[in-house]
This record gives structure tokens, sequence and C-alpha cells, in this order.
């Protein structure tokens, strides 16, 4: 895998892995002090292990075979599962599969268009594109990510953190843009991007 193939999963994996444990995902200690259960799919994709493929797998089978009303879980599951395809076993072109599926749920979920949920459903897409070389596609998930980011941080005004937080996450899907614009051949419009604040 080349090292910008590399650079573009590795940058947007913390923040993956994050957004996990936001989302209120299980952990692995069962309640009342017993021994620990296996470990779910999030806390293996935290720790980069090659077992979270099978685990993810697992995970959205189980959100499959739910109702259909629980989107959600359904959604996390696709996200999930392309994170570890991605990352662990670098297959671009199934992840990209997952995430489709994922953003297909989007409008018919309770996830807002202002949401970091919205954004980073797009941004992890478009790193499937990016490791496909499919630079169009990727720079237009992109750009959705970071209008998504930029609803989300004037919905967020007045609390700083947040704001400052989504402030950093646009900055850095603006830098993957950017690279997405010198792809494509649109250096002034690259700058342009690099640019902004």
């Amino acid at each position: 895998m080349s090292l910008f193939r590399v650079r573009a999963v590795c940058g947007v994996l913390p923040l993956l892995l994050g957004l996990g444990v936001a989302r209120g995902q299980a952990t692995s200690s069962k309640p009342g002090g017993d021994a620990p259960a296996r470990p779910t799919c999030t806390e293996l994709l935290q720790a980069q292990d090659v077992k979270a493929i099978a685990a993810c797998k697992a995970q959205l089978d189980e959100a499959e075979s739910g109702p259909s009303t629980e989107r959600m879980a359904r959604m996390v599951a696709n996200d999930e599962y392309g994170i570890a395809l991605l990352a662990d076993a670098h297959q671009p072109k199934q992840a990209l599969v997952a995430f489709d599926r994922e953003i297909a749920l989007l409008p018919s979920s309770t996830v807002k268009p202002d949401s970091l949920q919205w954004a980073v459903a797009f941004w992890h897409r478009a790193t499937a594109y990016q490791q496909l070389g499919q630079w169009a596609h990727a720079e237009g998930d992109l750009a959705t990510a970071e209008d998504t980011l930029t609803r989300a941080i004037a919905v967020a005004s007045g609390d700083v953190p947040r704001t400052q937080h989504f402030t950093q996450l646009r900055q850095r899907v603006r830098a993957q843009r950017a690279d997405m614009l010198e792809h494509l051949g649109k250096h002034r419009e690259a700058q342009r991007v690099r640019a902004t604040q």
C-alpha cells in the first residue's frame, strides 16, 4: 500500500475509533463484575487487532437480522465493518459497500445533516474512494463532510469545546480534500481549500 493510502487510513482512524466509543458501544465487561466477555468490534478496532474484521462482521450480521426500525444499529455496524475492512483487511471495495449502506440509511435515521455522525459517514466513504484512487468521488464526499462540519460548528456555537473539536476535524477534512483536488489537477482550488480556516 502506498504511503498516500496508508496516510488516508491512519489519518482518519483515531477519529473513527473515538466516534464508536462516543456512540455508546458496549464495553467488554459483564455487569456485576463477572469475567470479561469477548472484546467488542469497537474495542478490537481501537486495539488495531485484525480480529476486528470477524467481530465487526458478526456485529453487522446481528444488526441486519434485527428489526428494520433499528437503523442506528445498522448504521454503526456498517460503519465499523467498513473501518475494519479499510484498516485491517485493506479491502476498500468491500468497505465501500458497507459505507454505501450506511449512507443510504442516513435520511431515514435520527442522525441530522448537521451532526458529526453525518459528516463522518461521508468522510469514511471518501477514504475508501481515496484508497481506490477514485479522486472525484473522494473529493465530493469530503466536500459533503466539510459542509456538514461547518453546519455542526454553527449549531454548537456557545459550546466552546465542541466547536473547537469540530473545527479541528474540519481542518483535517480540508487537508484531505485538498490532496484530492491536487490529484484532480485542480491546484488553485486545492490552495484555496488549504488557506481556509
